[in-house]
C-alpha cells in the first residue's frame, strides 16, 4: 500500500510539474517569451477596451475609497477623465507608495495616478509625464510639542515616513541622524502619529496640511522642507505611444481649466480657495511665480539661425515666469550636445530626433527630446543652377557627412531622381553614399554640415548642394530659393521635427517644459510673420 502511495505522488507531482510548464509555455509574460517589455502600447489597451490605473485607496482627499465602496478624489477624477477621453473603462488598482515603482515594471497597471512625485531616481525605473499638482514636503506634529525645525528632533525621538515616498528619501539622505518610523499604509501612519508613538509625522506637505485642518490638536510646523517638486502621471519606462497621449492630454485639458475644476470638486473642502493657485498645474507647466525673488536659469545652446532667434523671442516670455533664459550660440553639431552631456548645458535646440540617436549610438551619450518645436524642409540650392533640369552630367552634388542628414540629402536626391538607391532605402534602414546604385554621372561630394553653404558658394560653377535649412537660412536661402525641397506632406515633419534636447530624466523639468510651452505658443509662427523663412510649427 505504501508503495502505491509513493507512486500516486510521483505521478502527482510530475503532473503538476508538466501543467505549471505547459502553463509557463503559454504566458505573455516578459520573463517567458525573452523580452522585456511588460506594457500595454496605447492601441492594446484602446483594443482590451479597459485600462488599469494605480491610485491610493486610503489617502484621503487624493485617492481613497468612499462608504459606498467608490473611489474618490483628486487622483481619481483625472483617472476618470482619462478613461472617457481614451473610450475605455477603468479598472482601479489600489497602490500603496512602495510598490508604484513594482506595479508599472511588472505590468500590472498601465498608469499610476497616486500623489507620485517627479525624481530623478524614479525617473530611471518609470517614465513619468507633465505634472499635474505641485508639492514639497512638510513635517505635522502634535500642538503640544510643535516641530519647526529639524533640529528639534532629538536623539530619543523618531520621525514616521511612508516607506518609499520622497519624505523616507530625502531624511534619509539629509538628516541620517534621525531614527525613522516607517510605515506601508498611510492609515497606519496616521494612526501611529495619534497614538503618540512619535514626535512628528513627514510626507507630502500636501497631506500634512490636509490632516491637520482635518484633525484638531496637529500643526505643520514646516510646511516645505527640501526642493519644490511636482506630482505627475507615470508609465512603464519605454511606453511611449501612452506617455504621448498623456502629455497630450494633459496640454489639451488646460483650455477648459480641468485641473482646477478637479481642484474644487475634489480638494476645497480641505484646504478652501487659499491653496488652488499654488497646488494646482494646467497645461504641464508648473507656474515658477513671476513675482518670486527665486529666478531659475536655463542655459540652452543653440545653432544662430532660426533656433538663437526663436530663444530671443520666449525669452521675455520666460523672464515672466522667473525664468532666465541664457543662450549659447554653436555653430557645429556636435558641440551643443557634448556641452549638454556635461552639465555645461541645461538642453539644446538645433537638432532633429534620428540625428540625437546616432549621436547618442555613437558617442555613448543619453540625451531624449523634452519636445518638438519646428520642421525645417531639406532642400537643393545653388548659386548658379536655375533649375535642376539643367543640372549638367558630371556636376557635384555636395551632402552632409552625419549619418542621419546625410541618409535624409540622398532620398532627397532619388526623390528628385538624380541618383538611385536600394529600394528599400528608408529613414529606418538609413543610406549613404556607398549606397548609390546610380548617380547618373553625378560627383556626390560629403562635407561637414556648417561648412555647405561656403563649399558651395566658392564652387565651380554648376555646383548644387543639400543644405540644412537652418545654414540655408544663415547664407541667405529661403525655402522659395530651393530648386527642390523635402515633401513635407508625409512623416518628414515629424521624423526631422527640430527638439528642444535633454539629459535623460529632466524631460518633465518645470523650467523646461516652460520653455517647450512659450516656443510652440505661436513663436514659430511670429518669426516666420518677421523673416518670411517658412519653417513649420509642430502641434
Amino acid at each position: 500500500m505504501k508503495k502505491i502511495q509513493t507512486i500516486f505522488a510521483l505521478l502527482l507531482a510530475f503532473t503538476l510539474v508538466f501543467s505549471l510548464a505547459a502553463c509557463g509555455n503559454n504566458s505573455n509574460d516578459a520573463s517567458n517569451n525573452g523580452s522585456s517589455v511588460v506594457y500595454r502600447t496605447l492601441d492594446e489597451i484602446k483594443e482590451s477596451g479597459t485600462i488599469n490605473i494605480g491610485v491610493f485607496s486610503d489617502k484621503n482627499p487624493f485617492g481613497y475609497v468612499d462608504e459606498s465602496g467608490e473611489y474618490q478624489g483628486y487622483d481619481v477624477y483625472f483617472a476618470r477623465r482619462i478613461g472617457q477621453d481614451l473610450g475605455v473603462d477603468i479598472n482601479f488598482v489600489s497602490t500603496e507608495a512602495a510598490n508604484r515603482v513594482e506595479y508599472l515594471e511588472t505590468g500590472k497597471v498601465d498608469i499610476v495616478l497616486a500623489n507620485f512625485t517627479v525624481t530623478a531616481e524614479r525617473a530611471e525605473k518609470v517614465d513619468f509625464a507633465l505634472p499635474y499638482m505641485n508639492v514639497a514636503l512638510g513635517v505635522v506634529s502634535p500642538d503640544s510639542r510643535v516641530i519647526t525645525d529639524l533640529s528639534q528632533i532629538g536623539k530619543d525621538d523618531e520621525v514616521i515616513v511612508i516607506s518609499g515616498t520622497t519624505a523616507e528619501d530625502y531624511l534619509i539622505k539629509n538628516n541620517p541622524e534621525i531614527k525613522l518610523q516607517k510605515y506601508d499604509t498611510y492609515a497606519n501612519a496616521k494612526n501611529a502619529l495619534e497614538n503618540g508613538n512619535a514626535a512628528a509625522w513627514a510626507n507630502d506637505n500636501t497631506e500634512v496640511i490636509a490632516y491637520a485642518l482635518q484633525n484638531p490638536g496637529y500643526t505643520v510646523g514646516i510646511p516645505s522642507l527640501g526642493s519644490q517638486d511636482t506630482i505627475a502621471p507615470a508609465v512603464s519606462k519605454g511606453n511611449e505611444t501612452l506617455l504621448n497621449w498623456i502629455n497630450d492630454e494633459i496640454k489639451a485639458l488646460a483650455s477648459e481649466n480641468f485641473f482646477h475644476k478637479d481642484y474644487e470638486e475634489t480638494l476645497v473642502d480641505t484646504y478652501g480657495l487659499d491653496y488652488e493657485e499654488s497646488l494646482v498645474v494646467e497645461g504641464g507647466v508648473p507656474s515658477t511665480g513671476g513675482n518670486t525673488t527665486d529666478s531659475v536659469t536655463l542655459t540652452v545652446g543653440a545653432s544662430s539661425t532660426p533656433h538663437a532667434e526663436l530663444l530671443e523671442i520666449v525669452k521675455p516670455v520666460l523672464s515672466e515666469q522667473g525664468i532666465n533664459l541664457e543662450i549659447v550660440i554653436y555653430d557645429d553639431y556636435v558641440l551643443p550636445n557634448t556641452g549638454l552631456q556635461d552639465g555645461t548645458l541645461d538642453a539644446n535646440y538645433f537638432q532633429h530626433t534620428p540625428y540625437l540617436n546616432s549621436f547618442n549610438e555613437s558617442n555613448g551619450t543619453d540625451l531624449v527630446s523634452a519636445g518638438k518645436i519646428h520642421y525645417e524642409p531639406f532642400g537643393i540650392y545653388s548659386y548658379s543652377v536655375t533649375d535642376l533640369k539643367d543640372l549638367a552630367k558630371g556636376a557635384t552634388i555636395i551632402v552632409p557627412d552625419d549619418d542621419s542628414n546625410q541618409t535624409r540629402a540622398l532620398l532627397l536626391l532619388a526623390q528628385e531622381s538624380l541618383i538611385e538607391l536600394p529600394t528599400n532605402a528608408s529613414v529606418e534602414s538609413g543610406a549613404t553614399i556607398l549606397d548609390i546604385v546610380n548617380d547618373n554621372g553625378y560627383k556626390i561630394q560629403a562635407a561637414q554640415a556648417d561648412a555647405i553653404p561656403s563649399l558651395l558658394k566658392n564652387s565651380d560653377k554648376g555646383t548644387v548642394a543639400v543644405i540644412n535649412y537652418n545654414y540655408a537660412l544663415g547664407a541667405g536661402f529661403k525655402t522659395t530659393d530651393a530648386l527642390a525641397i523635402e515633401d513635407a506632406s508625409g512623416d518628414a515633419a515629424q521624423t526631422y521635427a527640430n527638439i528642444i534636447a535633454v539629459r535623460r530624466g529632466d524631460e518633465n523639468n518645470p523650467a523646461i517644459q516652460a520653455l517647450v510651452k512659450a516656443l510652440q505658443n505661436g513663436t514659430v509662427e511670429q518669426y516666420n510673420e518677421q523673416t518670411g523663412a517658412g519653417i513649420v510649427p509642430i502641434k
